[in-house]
């Protein structure tokens, strides 16, 4: 007989909803011809391929370039009954200067999650700064009710950064570390 509410399930019944940023008629931040949607997209099927191997349940909000409102995002996460949700983003600035990651949450109950995902971001991206852990009311993390992250990977709007964002190596390594965040937060939730 299950039991409903147990939040103590074994690897292979937590459920993840990645959210990769953007996408369709919305392609994000743009620079030099590279859209955000398409790196975000990128970096999230990565992820999940390396979190389905470790034996998780994970669902994207989008496989392919479609749009999905903000509301979409959320009403999708809900529905999977999701254990977490990462909103994976590229940021930008009108100045070219800034570069770094950096993960938001918004409730306090995402916190944990926010700060194992983001430590794994400084250990495995070492190049690029560590913009920290930020509160946040974006809608996506506002608006969902299990902890939840959104997770900007550098700056689109930095030129060296944007090269990196768009080479192999620093797709897999974003990816691998954000996943390294969930496992540890799992790790340290039991």
């Amino acid at each position: 007989i299950p039991i409903f509410g147990n939040s103590k399930k074994k690897t292979g019944d937590k459920i993840i909803v990645i959210d990769p940023g953007h996408g369709g008629i919305d392609c994000g931040a743009t620079r030099a011809g590279i859209k955000e949607s398409d790196i975000t997209l990128d970096v999230s099927q990565r992820l999940a391929a390396i979190l389905k191997e470790k034996g998780y349940k994970v669902h994207l909000t989008r496989n392919d370039n479609s749009t999905l409102s903000l509301q979409d995002r959320v009403d999708f996460a809900e529905g999977k009954n999701e254990d977490i949700f990462i909103s994976v983003h590229v940021n930008s600035s009108e100045n070219s200067t800034p570069s770094g990651v950096e993960t938001h949450y918004y409730h306090d109950y995402s916190m944990d999650l926010g700060r194992c995902v983001q430590n794994a971001l400084a250990k495995y991206i070492p190049e690029s700064p560590d913009r920290g852990l930020i509160k946040s009311k974006f809608y996506v993390i506002n608006h969902t009710t299990k902890p939840a992250v959104l997770v900007e990977i550098g700056f689109i709007s930095n030129e060296n950064e944007r090269m990196q964002l768009v080479s192999d190596d620093r797709k897999q390594r974003t990816a691998k570390a954000i996943a390294e965040g969930v496992i540890n937060y799992f790790k340290q939730s039991k």
